[in-house]
């Protein structure tokens, strides 16, 4: 969406990141494929943006994959890689400023039904429900076989749960 780097708070900047190969193995490590679903579509994380946080020393804090479609930006994935700084938050905020700036007027999340943690974070940022997809992991699992089955706290994973905010 948008190459040039954009300062963040305290030193951080955010910028796009081109080598998507290690957010590719950390997407199959946590959830067992590289593609993610949001509303309702597949997305390869390896083909769309991919956002970084990064510090002075050139150390990641946080990543976001992310694509705009029809003026909404879709958010794929949020990770803090070191937490407890606010990198996630600070991260989102570019995040949502980027996609403003490239024309989207809303942005959605997913989260499946065991993320207690990410509901409580969008949530916690402004975000509202808006669709509840019952079954959606489960009708996913033929084309993506490997998606984890059990998830937070040793949770089923059914469903999926979109979040919205207006940009």
């Amino acid at each position: 969406m948008n190459d040039a780097s954009i300062p963040g708070p305290e030193g951080l900047e955010a910028r796009a990141v081109t080598d998507k190969t290690d957010f590719a193995a950390m997407m199959r490590f946590a959830w067992g494929s590289d593609k993610l679903v949001v509303g309702l579509y597949v997305y390869d994380v390896k083909e769309i943006d991919l956002t970084g946080l990064f510090d002075a020393e050139e150390k990641l804090h946080a990543v976001a994959s992310w694509t705009i479609r029809n003026h909404t930006a879709y958010l794929c994935a949020l990770h803090a890689i070191t937490t407890g700084g606010g990198h996630a938050k600070a991260l989102l905020e570019q995040v949502k400023r980027m996609a403003r700036e490239a024309g989207a007027k809303s942005m959605r999340a997913m989260v499946s039904n065991d993320n207690m943690p990410g509901m409580i974070f969008y949530q916690m940022q402004g975000f509202r429900f808006s669709n509840l997809y019952v079954g959606a992991v489960d009708a996913y699992r033929p084309i993506m076989p490997d998606l984890i089955k059990t998830g937070y706290k040793g949770l089923p994973v059914h469903d999926a749960l979109e979040l919205e905010i207006a940009l």
